[in-house]
């Protein structure tokens, strides 16, 4: 019952950021700006993003300890299909499908996997707030304006909270006790049950963080998170030149944020509607209106759901899976 409320909720959401991002447009002049849009454009902005999502692959390779140098094809595969299950699966299933898939793969811990998915994302939040301060910086607005002044001093705010997170994390990781006493305090409000659970969480979560003993290793990584983002921000930037919107260079760092926030928002498989509506308020912010972002936001859209679903289902018949099989990620440990 809970499931269902769940996934209603999610397709609510979808249903009405659909329909906020396409009011006051006209469907057929959206399908006229998809046919005129730059097919080449298109191919590109496909290519590049399975590029990023190899990078993804490659950087999860440092994030796991396992003894031994997992193959990459292993890796790629696994996220492949752990991102396919979030666009084709409701409640992000691809979260744990990655792992299990992996984990299945490679005889390994799915519980350990899982942790080193939650330590990805925080350095995804970490790179996202980087990249974001970095382009608030470089965005042309006078600092003699009240506007001008605000977005430095935000900017400036994000790179230290960037800097600040990283150090803590740095911080707890390397003292024991300092990590059970950040543990206790997070849990301490929870009552039994959920205060165990949660407590284990977070201990399987401070174990992910033996990234951060290792400085080149975090180097790496950091390294690799750039350059993903970077290249996820010239999918955009591709998109934007497909449709003939000309905006400035950062536009597409600045809507790479915008767009990974927008996502955040629980919704239907893959994330159609917040997206959408992420990509028209993000264009709104350099004065293009619905008639352009509109059409762009469906082109971006399908030129991330057609490579990542496509490749993630080759992976996942090469594997012996089937769809209905990945309802098994969200049980026990990988054999």
């Amino acid at each position: 019952m809970r499931r269902a409320l769940q996934l209603l909720l999610g397709i609510a959401v979808s249903a009405l950021c659909v329909w906020l991002s396409m009011k006051d447009v006209r469907f057929g002049e959206v399908l006229a700006a998809l046919r005129g849009a730059n097919a080449f454009g298109f191919v590109a902005v496909m290519l590049v993003t399975l590029f990023g999502f190899w990078l993804r692959s490659v950087r999860w390779g440092y994030f796991i300890q396992a003894g031994r140098r997992l193959p990459l094809h292993s890796l790629f595969s696994s996220t492949m299909i752990g991102f396919m299950a979030n666009n084709v699966l409701p409640f992000r299933l691809g979260e744990f499908v990655r792992p299990w898939a992996l984990a299945r793969r490679e005889k390994l811990s799915k519980t350990t996997l899982l942790a080193t998915v939650v330590v990805e994302r925080a350095v995804d939040m970490i790179t996202l707030l980087g990249i974001f301060g970095v382009s608030m910086i470089v965005h042309p607005i006078a600092e003699s304006t009240d506007a001008g002044r605000l977005v430095q001093w935000g900017a400036r705010l994000l790179v230290a909270l960037c800097v600040g997170l990283t150090l803590f994390v740095v911080a707890v990781e390397r003292n024991r006790r300092l990590a059970q006493a950040f543990v206790r305090f997070v849990t301490r409000p929870l009552p039994g049950e959920a205060h165990a659970k949660f407590a284990a969480m977070l201990e399987h979560f401070l174990e992910g963080l033996g990234l951060f003993r290792d400085v080149r290793r975090l180097l790496v990584v950091f390294s690799l998170s750039f350059t993903m983002f970077l290249c996820f921000a010239f999918a955009l930037s591709l998109s934007l030149w497909s449709l003939d919107i000309a905006l400035p260079w950062y536009a597409g760092l600045v809507m790479l944020v915008i767009t990974a926030i927008g996502i955040m928002v629980p919704a239907a498989p893959g994330y159609i509607g917040t997206l959408n509506i992420a990509c028209t308020a993000g264009l709104a912010l350099f004065g293009v209106g619905k008639s352009q972002s509109v059409p762009f936001s469906w082109f971006y859209f399908f030129s991330q759901w057609l490579p990542i679903t496509a490749v993630g289902l080759v992976y996942l018949n090469r594997e012996g899976l089937s769809l209905r099989s990945l309802g098994q990620a969200e049980g026990g440990e990988a054999t």
